[in-house]
């Protein structure tokens, strides 16, 4: 049978590991709390900024500076990126409602569904990065022919800027349609 020490001892030890818990019990939740409100003020704005480029003139880019392009055949209807089209062209997502940058145009900023997330348009077209842009001043997405249509930089209007497909025209490739 235990000394009266050492039942002291034991109390003792018994109520300080009860404390212990009670404290992490409490400051836990408001430990994690914290890190979400973290990540939501992290994840909470996506905007679409304009970029001065010396080849292609007002294009468009993300938060993070990088080029914005569209694929000719989609709408926010018609969404044909998809599968490992999105390994190549990571769709450019959001939580919130998209924020326009100085010389954007709000009212055509907006969202499509795309699973559970909300992939940002502009005049009514998706928007993507490319993976072979490995820094915020390249292009390299321009042009190509992929996934059943063509990529483009988007300029200031929402147009494509085409730039490879009139270069050979003479077209300056910033103006027209898709």
């Amino acid at each position: 049978m235990p000394q009266p020490s050492s039942r002291r001892s034991l109390a003792a030890v018994g109520t300080v590991a009860f404390s212990l818990a009670l404290t992490g019990a409490l400051v836990a939740p408001a430990l994690a709390g914290a890190a979400t409100q973290g990540h939501r003020a992290k994840a909470a704005t996506t905007m679409v900024k304009l970029e001065t480029s010396k080849k292609y003139g007002k294009i468009l880019e993300n938060t993070s500076g990088k080029t914005l392009y569209a694929l000719s055949v989609e709408t926010t209807k018609t969404l044909k990126c998809t599968g490992p089209c999105l390994k190549l062209w990571p769709p450019l997502l959001t939580k919130t409602k998209p924020q326009a940058g100085p010389g954007i145009v709000a009212k055509e900023l907006g969202t499509v569904k795309r699973g559970t997330s909300l992939q940002v348009t502009y005049y009514g077209h998706p928007l993507y990065t490319y993976s072979g842009d490995k820094t915020v001043t390249e292009q390299n997405g321009e042009g190509i022919a992929a996934f059943g249509g063509w990529w483009y930089v988007v300029n200031d209007h929402g147009a494509p800027v085409k730039a490879a497909l009139t270069s050979s025209s003479g077209g300056s490739g910033t103006s027209g349609g898709w």
